[in-house]
């Protein structure tokens, strides 16, 4: 079976970009940076891995076949196995490091497209309401309040794509004019950000629905499916023989992503929705398919594949492991010793916030919290996996090294 190496390296990729993405802005000094405004497309990334998704899936459970491999409960034991307990981690590791902040936890944060982020405080039946719907992975289905922990949004839509993969990818892959297909999928996809911004919808229910809701979403994951199809049908092959084709791919990918990166750091609020959603799609997919006929060195088979795997817990960790730096960085910065900041809590706090961060440090962080992602995945997410699986599945197989960690 194809290991498609090459999507390991662009899945990592895409979890590093988002891990800037959350954490780059934090910092003040970020405006001065050269060409800051690449790293502004978090819904670039989001979108590349929900086609991704599909795309992989597509491989591992079907690849020649017309035939769900394994069937659909052993689909549904493998995918959830492989999401939940990242997720469940990640949720209490970003409540721990509320509980020694100040933000309560009743808090949620709230968006619009003309309004910068902020919280609100919810009442105690709503915010029971909204914890347990984080906690089961339901929380796009409330469009007024992000997550809790703020990734876990695209994981919640991650679960709903796989509720619905059984049922499309065979059809999918048993269409014939795939092309066109895609093109039906991208139109589908572009409808509801295009009627968002021709009625000014852009306040926080808009901006949720046509963001985070899976159904508006599911185009980006089916339209993986479909290019897989093309994959396995050999009508992407003439991208990889030629080296004019492959290099104008990238051209497009690259000219598409910059554009879209100066439209979502320059231009008008009517753009936004566009940007965030559909726009980029063509390009997601041309990258896509250049990733999958990537030729890795074989003495970097094993790390890319060892990094790939790790994406999902970079994703999902990294949020909590900033949060921690930056307060531990603060408190470090105001000059008291820990000691007097245990028994001043309050008063550290009060002064830490006045701190502003340094990025001396920033690269450190990038650097540690990818080889905690790792570590993660490779010591307790991973044997986690396995217990559920063999405690839910009759006969325990090992799953295959290409089988994706990340979607």
């Amino acid at each position: 079976m194809n290991k498609f190496v090459g999507l390991d390296v662009l899945r990592f990729a895409l979890a590093v970009y988002l891990m800037v993405f959350h954490s780059i802005h934090q910092y003040p000094q970020y405006v001065t940076l050269p060409f800051v405004e690449l790293a502004n497309l978090g819904g670039f990334a989001t979108s590349s891995f929900f086609i991704l998704s599909g795309f992989i899936l597509a491989h591992v459970y079907f690849g020649r076949s017309v035939e769900l491999r394994g069937g659909t409960r052993e689909f549904f034991v493998k995918r959830l196995s492989n999401l939940y307990p990242v997720h469940l981690i990640a949720l209490v590791l970003v409540l721990l490091v509320s509980a020694a902040g100040t933000r309560g936890y009743q808090q949620f944060a709230i968006m619009s497209l003309d309004d910068a982020e902020h919280y609100v405080t919810l009442g105690p039946t709503e915010t029971a309401i909204n914890f347990v719907l984080n906690l089961f992975l339901l929380q796009v289905w409330n469009p007024l309040y992000g997550s809790v922990n703020p990734p876990s949004w695209s994981l919640a839509t991650l679960f709903f794509f796989y509720l619905a993969f059984p049922f499309f990818a065979p059809r999918l892959l048993k269409a014939r004019n795939k092309h066109r297909l895609l093109l039906i999928l991208w139109v589908l996809y572009l409808v509801p950000p295009v009627f968002a911004t021709l009625m000014h919808w852009y306040g926080p229910a808009a901006v949720g629905i046509v963001t985070r809701n899976p159904v508006l979403r599911l185009p980006e994951f089916l339209g993986g499916i479909v290019l897989y199809g093309l994959f396995r049908e050999g009508h992407l092959t003439a991208i990889h023989r030629s080296g004019m084709k492959l290099a104008a791919a990238l051209l497009v990918f690259a000219g598409s992503f910059a554009a879209a990166a100066w439209f979502e750091s320059h231009g008008s609020i009517n753009t936004r929705y566009l940007v965030h959603n559909g726009a980029l799609m063509p390009a997601e997919l041309l990258l896509v398919a250049v990733f999958a006929g990537l030729s890795v060195p074989s003495r970097f088979a094993a790390l890319s594949t060892r990094l790939g795997n790790s994406a999902l817990s970079l994703f999902a960790i990294h949020v909590p492991i900033f949060l921690v730096m930056m307060k531990v960085l603060k408190l470090l910065s105001i000059g008291k010793s820990p000691l007097w900041c245990a028994s001043h809590f309050s008063e550290c706090v009060a002064a830490s916030k006045e701190v502003i961060p340094s990025m001396a440090t920033y690269p450190l962080y990038l650097i540690g919290t990818v080889i905690a992602a790792v570590y993660f995945q490779e010591r307790l997410v991973a044997p986690l996996r396995d217990w559920i699986r063999g405690r839910f599945l009759r006969a325990r197989t090992r799953a295959p090294a290409a089988e994706p960690g990340s979607v």
